[in-house]
């Protein structure tokens, strides 16, 4: 229902009146629109994207503040922007620009020497496979696949400039990391 203050269109007005027409205050001025439905189509193309970032988005959790992962990461960040956009700006630029790029890092991952390992610290962590049944893609965003983005990250960034993230196990080729180096990882979470 909407909220009128004073007469119709000269005061105020908020919400909406039925299906018709939505009253809001919008930069200073009363503003009257049309109402519109939210689309929200569920495309596989939308849903691709949506697992992408979804995906991207659940590892950075497990980092603490003021932690190694999280002081290299900061630092690597431009100026007003956090970590965790910096990550999620790189690695979707980077490498998921589509859904074969996608792909392509997810075979990487998939064909490492250790990819059981990776999947073992990521559900130790409790990290979980995320995905969603609109997709167009064949692959979830799996939980070790979520882990090894933050390495990725890591080692890029070092290989970028070396004096950034210049510590074992990112100064490190990703493809030759074990056990041991995914768990000096996952330690620097919260070490």
């Amino acid at each position: 229902m909407a909220k009128v203050t004073g007469p119709l269109f000269s005061i105020g007005a908020r919400n909406q009146l039925g299906k018709a027409i939505v009253y809001s205050f919008w930069k200073g001025t009363n503003v009257v629109r049309e109402y519109l439905k939210p689309a929200n189509p569920q495309s596989g193309n939308q849903g691709d994207r949506r697992v992408m970032l979804g995906g991207l988005g659940r590892a950075p959790k497990y980092v603490q503040a003021e932690k190694v992962y999280y002081n290299h990461a900061k630092e690597v960040a431009p100026s007003g922007q956090s970590w965790i956009s910096n990550y999620m700006k790189y690695i979707m630029v980077t490498y998921f620009t589509n859904v074969a790029g996608f792909d392509a890092l997810y075979t990487e991952f998939d064909t490492h020497q250790n990819a059981a390992d990776w999947v073992a610290d990521a559900a130790a962590l409790g990290l979980t496979s995320f995905n969603l049944a609109y997709k167009d893609m064949t692959n979830p965003f799996h939980h070790g696949l979520q882990l090894y983005c933050l390495a990725k990250f890591a080692c890029d960034q070092y290989n970028l400039d070396n004096t950034k993230f210049n510590t074992a196990p990112y100064t490190k080729t990703l493809s030759t990391w074990d056990d041991t180096d995914i768990g000096l990882m996952t330690a620097d979470f919260a070490a």
